[in-house]
């Protein structure tokens, strides 16, 4: 009877760690996808994609002479829904400058013919696990074609 108890809980814990070791986790989405589509939502005006991709409370940030133009996530997903399809004339690339496990610094050039708009994009894991843009600061740089414009940085 000792044996058949015995064999009985061993089966028990043998299933309990076979359950736990092939339990799934829910699916997380990379954060590079996420990148990917937000790329493909600037370049084609893919209101959809941004919406999925960015937070409720996400911001927009863009200096425009000394002064910073803060945009809502649903103000700027309307403004693509009232433009309609807008397909940029520009190329894309990205680089991650920082990432843990829960954040991640990414910076995106649109690169123009006349300008390079760098895009530096805030990903933060939400509750769900999934990876939603929360923040993205829009500068906007001239190229220099004649090689006499000031490399300038920052200035105050």
């Amino acid at each position: 009877m000792k044996i058949t108890i015995f064999k009985a809980c061993l089966v028990g814990i043998l299933a309990a760690f076979s359950i736990t070791t092939y339990a799934a986790e829910p699916a997380t989405e990379d954060y590079s996808k996420v990148v990917k589509d937000y790329i493909d939502s600037h370049m084609n005006s893919n209101y959809k994609n941004l919406n999925k991709i960015m937070s409720d409370d996400a911001t927009f940030k863009i200096p425009r002479a000394e002064n910073v133009i803060v945009q809502t996530k649903s103000d700027l997903v309307d403004e693509m829904k009232k433009e309609g399809a807008l397909k940029q004339n520009c190329e894309a690339d990205y680089e991650v400058i920082a990432k843990s496990s829960a954040l991640v610094m990414v910076r995106v050039d649109f690169n123009y013919d006349n300008c390079v708009q760098q895009n530096f994009l805030t990903l933060e894991k939400n509750a769900d696990k999934q990876w939603k843009i929360t923040q993205v600061c829009k500068i906007f740089n001239d190229k220099d074609a004649e090689g006499t414009a000031p490399k300038v940085i920052a200035y105050n």
